[in-house]
């Protein structure tokens, strides 16, 4: 709820609306680590983790793309009642999705495939939510990406996180 009232903000603020940084029908490609802070039931298994992604992009119209990614996750665990044995979580990921830009701008979502390895390993549905921005680096219009995001696995029960991921995006032409 509180997600959606601050997207509705930004969205009320954001008045210029205009074309993102690359052109219509090209690939970006961008690399990146992710900080891990667990909410609800992962918070009562698991402390904060870390990640890596590598997330390819499609700008198919003036404000709008389409999404590729993968990931690999990990979180430290803790031991109590109810994960006995204090094993740790690793967590794969593969999803499509896509952005809506404003300039640089955007807030996008993404939904797949999970395969959670360690504590309850099993197969499962993921789906995230995001906000970001492009910080321009370079003359060559690569950039460094940053974005908020909440994300869900979906396998013997929901566990969810808050994902900040810190990546450099390559301009694909």
């Amino acid at each position: 709820m509180v997600k959606s009232i601050l997207l509705y903000i930004m969205l009320l603020i954001s008045t210029n609306l205009c074309a993102q940084i690359n052109k219509i029908g090209t690939w970006n490609l961008s690399i990146g680590a992710d900080g891990i802070f667990p909410e609800n039931n992962f918070k009562k298994t698991h402390n904060g983790g870390f990640g890596g992604t590598i997330k390819g992009e499609y700008l198919f119209s003036k404000h709008t793309s389409v999404t590729i990614s993968s990931g690999f996750y990990t979180l430290a665990p803790k031991t109590n009642i109810l994960n006995p044995d204090g094993q740790r979580v690793h967590g794969i990921t593969l999803k499509v999705g896509g952005r809506y830009y404003f300039d640089k701008f955007y807030f996008g979502g993404e939904a797949g495939w999970l395969n959670q390895s360690g504590f309850k390993s099993n197969n499962g549905f993921v789906y995230s939510f995001f906000l970001g921005d492009e910080l321009i680096a370079g003359k060559n219009g690569n950039s460094l990406d940053i974005s908020l995001r909440h994300e869900a696995w979906v396998t013997d029960q929901t566990r969810a996180f808050i994902g900040l991921r810190l990546a450099y995006e390559f301009r694909i032409n």
